[in-house]
C-alpha cells in the first residue's frame, strides 16, 4: 500500500511507514521541483499560494485545486454560464484531441453510462483536460485550474524548487533525524521505568 495525502517530508515518510505502508506518493511536492516540467511561473505561482478549495464545478466532481479567481468565478457562475464555458471547452478539446463530433458524442455517452453523470456534467468533462492544460502546460496559471494537495500550504520556502534527487535526499535525512529523535524519546522513557 502506498500512502497519499499530505506528504512532502521526511516525517510524514516516517509515520506512513509506521502505519504500515510501503511507501508514499507526493504529487504536489514532485510537481514543485526544478525537474518538473510545469512551467516556472506555475510553480513559482503554487510557491505563493497557501489557500485550495475542493470544488465541483470544473466537470461536477470534486477536485482540489488552488484557489484563484478563475476559481471563484467557477463557484460563483450561473449553471447556464458554467455549460456555455464548457461547451467551448468541449469543442476546444474535439479540435485538439482530432475527434469528430459524433466521436466526442460516442465517448461522452459511453462516459456517461460508466459514470452515472448527467449529460451536463459529460459536457462539463471537457472543462478538465483544457482547464489544466491552460495553467499546467500553457503557463496560465489565469485561465486554468491547478489541482494541487492541502501539502502547498505547509511549504514555507517560496523558492523551494530541488531537483527530484535533492527533494529525495532531504525527505530521507529528515526521516533518518525522525527516527534517531523517536529512538531517544523511547530509550530516555526505558530509562525512567
Amino acid at each position: 500500500m502506498i500512502a497519499a495525502g499530505g506528504f512532502f517530508d521526511g516525517r510524514g515518510l516516517v509515520a506512513a511507514l509506521a502505519y504500515g505502508a510501503a511507501g508514499i506518493a507526493m504529487g504536489t511536492r514532485f510537481l514543485l521541483t526544478s525537474d518538473s516540467p510545469v512551467p516556472d511561473e506555475v510553480k513559482r505561482f503554487y510557491l505563493r499560494t497557501r489557500d485550495t478549495v475542493v470544488t465541483r464545478q470544473v466537470d461536477g466532481l470534486p477536485h482540489r485545486v488552488l484557489r484563484t479567481d478563475l476559481v471563484d468565478s467557477l463557484e460563483t457562475s450561473t449553471r447556464p454560464r458554467r455549460l456555455l464555458s464548457a461547451a467551448r471547452n468541449a469543442a476546444r478539446f474535439r479540435r485538439l484531441s482530432g475527434l469528430s463530433w459524433p466521436g466526442l458524442l460516442r465517448e461522452g455517452a459511453a462516459l456517461r453510462r460508466g459514470t452515472g453523470l448527467s449529460w451536463s456534467q459529460v459536457l462539463m468533462a471537457a472543462n478538465t483536460p483544457m482547464l489544466l492544460k491552460s495553467a499546467m502546460v500553457d503557463g496560465r496559471t489565469d485561465l486554468g485550474v491547478m489541482a494541487s494537495g492541502q501539502v502547498v500550504s505547509v511549504i514555507d520556502d517560496p523558492n523551494d524548487l530541488p531537483s527530484c534527487a535533492e527533494l529525495i535526499d532531504r525527505i530521507m535525512a529528515e526521516a533518518y533525524a525522525a527516527l534517531d529523535r523517536l529512538e531517544r524519546g523511547s530509550t530516555a522513557v526505558m530509562k525512567r521505568e
